[in-house]
C-alpha cells in the first residue's frame, strides 16, 4: 500500500500566526483618563472615566458623577450610580431605571447632600 505524503505547511505559517498573536495583545498603552473625560461626547469615554472615579475614590468626581444620574444613556447612568455609592457608601435611593422624574427626586437629594457637604466644609 502506498502511503500518501504528508501534507507541508509553508515554514511562515505558524511564525506568521505567532506574530499575529503576541501582536493582538499589544494594542499600546492604555489611554490616560482625567475627570474631563466624564463630559466627554462618547458615552464609552465617559463610562470608562466614571469607572476609573470609582475605582479610584474620587471625591471630586462627585459633582460631576451626580451630573451623570440624569444621562440618557443608561448604562452611563448605571456606572455612574455605581461609582458614587463606592465612593460615598450611598445612593440615596437612585435606581438607574427608574422614570425621569424618579431619577430627578433622587438627583435633587444628591445635590442636596452636596450643598451639606460644602457647607460644612466651609466652617
Amino acid at each position: 500500500m502506498a502511503m500518501m505524503p504528508a501534507r507541508k505547511r509553508p515554514v511562515g505559517w505558524w511564525s506568521c500566526w505567532s506574530i499575529v498573536i503576541l501582536l493582538a495583545g499589544c494594542g499600546g498603552p492604555p489611554k490616560k483618563v482625567d475627570l474631563l473625560d466624564l463630559e466627554h461626547p462618547d458615552p464609552a469615554v465617559r463610562i470608562r472615566a466614571i469607572k476609573w472615579a470609582g475605582e479610584n475614590q474620587l471625591m471630586e468626581a462627585v459633582p460631576l458623577l451626580v451630573d451623570r444620574l440624569q444621562e440618557q444613556d443608561a448604562s452611563v447612568r448605571f456606572y455612574a450610580i455605581i461609582s458614587l455609592k463606592r465612593i460615598t457608601g450611598t445612593d440615596h435611593g437612585y435606581d438607574y431605571k427608574a422614570d425621569a422624574a424618579a431619577r430627578a427626586e433622587a438627583v435633587a437629594r444628591w445635590r442636596q447632600a452636596l450643598r451639606l457637604r460644602a457647607d460644612r466644609e466651609k466652617r
